[in-house]
């Protein structure tokens, strides 16, 4: 019985992987396709006359950053701006120090809005109800704009069908170790993102500093409010579903706060990761819908299977960690725990036969294309590879992603039980 479990266990394990491992792969090929296509001219618009440009800040909790974020957006090189803080909820002082920096504006059009505790979603719609512009911005009360960031961003703004315009978004001088690989992961995502842009199959329009359309989010009812994780991915899908167009800018800038320990990392993540699953599972009959194409074909699915990959790496990895550590205390064992005369005993008679020429390819040939990503995605942003050093750099290859893992395997979990959370 025993024998026969091993064996099972050693298939399921190795099956498991090879789908983890062509799935992956084809996706790389698809986008390594999209990188040796000769990216579209961008348009820009000249404006006559620079539109009023609402920003809504949802905030809560967030004393120690919210004269920084508000000041940022006070000081772009925006000549039209209406300022709307919507303070969720907060017993912290946000509120008063969100009314502290108004009052030091006292020429600019800044609102301070209180509310009861009713999530991010609910927040951003008090906003968008005061917003009088025929665009806006939500800015998240961790991030900071760059001054030229709005003008770039409305440049975009084409034509009719362009609902949303979003920066390129990188982590604001990361001090710890652990935001020092968000930095990585940042950089090398705003690379997928640009390849994304050019095929219109964008997934997520992260909080920080995003233009959109007034009139479009008004007319699909503002941002969900029914307890969803992560309201900007939600409408995101929403505008994709309703053949919305939205436009990747790499040359406006926005910085946001990294999570600076394990904890904050693995609740913001989880979130992150829940809402994506949660949403996608939702618009799944968007999945492999032609009627949307690239993102119905390429972006739906790997919504939904993302996850699973992770998972499948950290459930074999596991195993094959384990495998030898059990299999040591058996033959301890079968010699009552006599490890001299094991070690007499041992011998290694591997040869090059034994070697499987196959995963070694394929890890090989991974490898290859993670480092060949890794290091476009700083020509693209134009960040060093090695301005956090190349120790960090090389966890970040080997070891980050795992971590990742962990978070979807918690995600599961959660998932099972039942377990919710909010903002």
């Amino acid at each position: 019985m025993g024998v026969c479990a091993c064996i099972f266990m050693n298939l399921l394990a190795q099956i498991l992987l090879w789908i983890a491992a062509i799935v992956s792969m084809y996706f790389a090929v698809f986008w390594f396709l999209v990188i040796l296509d000769t990216p579209q001219k961008i348009q820009r618009k000249h404006w006559k006359e620079w539109p009023l440009l609402s920003v809504i800040i949802p905030a809560y909790q967030e004393e120690d950053c919210i004269r920084e974020t508000m000041e940022s957006v006070l000081n772009a090189d925006y000549p039209r701006l209406q300022l709307i803080v919507v303070n969720d909820g907060s017993t912290d002082r946000t509120e008063e120090r969100a009314r502290a920096i108004a009052a030091r504006y006292p020429s600019r059009d800044i609102t301070i809005l209180s509310q009861k505790n009713a999530g991010k979603g609910a927040a951003l719609n008090a906003g968008l109800k005061l917003a009088r512009g025929e665009f806006f911005a939500t800015m998240d009360s961790d991030s900071y704009v760059h001054a030229d960031a709005p003008k770039k961003l409305l440049s975009y703004f084409t034509a009719e069908d362009i609902a949303a315009v979003v920066p390129a978004m990188k982590v604001r001088t990361p001090k710890n170790f652990l935001q020092k690989l968000q930095w990585y992961e940042y950089n090398v995502n705003m690379f997928y993102k640009e390849l994304m842009g050019r095929l219109d199959a964008l997934h997520v329009i992260p909080g920080p500093f995003p233009i959109y359309r007034t009139e479009v989010i008004r007319k699909l009812k503002g941002f969900a409010t029914d307890g969803n994780l992560t309201e900007d991915l939600e409408m995101t899908l929403r505008l994709q579903r309703n053949q919305h167009r939205i436009v990747q800018a790499m040359d406006a800038i926005v910085e946001t706060i990294a999570p600076a320990t394990f904890k904050e990392f693995y609740a913001q993540r989880n979130r992150w990761f829940k809402g994506s699953l949660l949403n996608a599972m939702e618009y799944r009959g968007m999945t492999f819908n032609r009627a949307f194409g690239d993102f119905g074909m390429i972006q739906m699915p790997t919504l939904l299977i993302s996850g699973a990959l992770a998972l499948i790496l950290i459930v074999t990895g596991v195993y094959y960690g384990v495998k030898p550590i059990i299999t040591l205390g058996y033959h301890l064992a079968y010699v009552n725990f006599d490890i001299l005369t094991l070690l007499r005993n041992l011998h290694w008679n591997l040869t090059i036969f034994d070697l499987d020429f196959m995963s070694i390819a394929l890890t090989v040939s991974m490898l290859t294309m993670s480092l060949f990503v890794f290091f476009l995605a700083h020509r693209i942003t134009r960040e060093p590879v090695l301005k956090h050093g190349w120790f960090t750099a090389s966890v970040f290859l080997l070891l980050y992603y795992l971590a990742l893992g962990v978070v979807w395997a918690g995600v599961a979990v959660d998932l099972l039980r039942g377990k919710r959370q909010r903002w």
